[in-house]
């Protein structure tokens, strides 16, 4: 994320000049990104987020009073077609290589990797032909790209585990899943590093409840499946699934 004061600025120039009529369209935003949105705009109904791929993680925002259409946020969605036979991509391949090309990180959205190999990528329409014009490797393998008219979905597993906690606080979730300390889920906290549903979280004693997703930057994230009753100790049995 850029100085967070600079960004800040920026979104509320946004907000003004949505205000006076235009629909103001960002790259892609990453987590502490939309957060911060959120926070300046309180949820309002006339900013919009959208990724082009079911379940991003990484959004384009539009701020406007107008009702927005899919084809207004200008991301594209290209399937990687290489030969699955030989090679394997990963995510850290193809923004390695993607980037190497000169292309900012913030016109780069969801890269997916499905079970069948399948591999896709969004990006800013603004940068499309560009890509096309020079981007034909990862790594050493050779690909070819095509746009994709169907739904594509970043697929979401989770690994489920039982934990026996005193309280459902944020802090004491964050250890319970992290092994930390609680100083050092406090320090984490302080250094912003939190977010409760996509909303940065400062708060130690925040109640947590069932469907809640908690990540840590840099961490991963973790969904508080399903809280349960008492053990006998009296501690509170919930299981919070890991993100996979």
């Amino acid at each position: 994320m850029e100085d967070l004061v600079g960004f800040k600025k920026k979104i509320n120039s946004l907000i003004k000049r949505s205000q006076e009529g235009a629909a103001c369209l960002t790259n892609f935003l990453d987590e502490a990104e939309i957060s911060t949105i959120k926070e300046l705009t309180g949820n309002n109904s006339y900013v919009h987020f959208y990724g082009g791929i079911i379940n991003s993680d990484r959004q384009r925002c539009m701020i406007s009073n107008y009702d927005m259409e899919d084809d207004d946020y200008k991301i594209a969605v290209y399937q990687i077609v290489y030969n699955k036979k030989f090679y394997d991509m990963t995510h850290r391949s193809i923004l390695g290589s993607i980037m190497s090309l000169g292309i900012k990180r913030e016109c780069i959205g969801d890269i997916v990797i499905l079970e069948n190999k399948d591999a896709y990528i969004a990006f800013t329409r603004e940068i499309e032909a560009y890509i096309l014009e020079n981007f034909h490797y990862v790594g050493r393998c050779a690909i070819t790209l095509k746009e994709v008219t169907y739904p594509v979905e970043n697929e979401i597993n989770y690994e489920t585990k039982v934990y026996f906690v005193s309280s459902m606080r944020l802090d004491v979730i964050i250890c319970a899943i992290y092994g930390f300390s609680r100083a050092i889920a406090l320090e984490i906290l302080k250094r912003q590093e939190v977010y409760v549903n996509q909303i940065l979280n400062q708060n130690p004693s925040h109640i947590l409840n069932e469907g809640d997703v908690i990540s840590v930057r840099h961490k991963g994230k973790f969904l508080v499946s399903k809280i349960g009753g008492n053990s006998r100790s009296g501690r509170i049995i919930v299981e919070l699934s890991k993100r996979i």
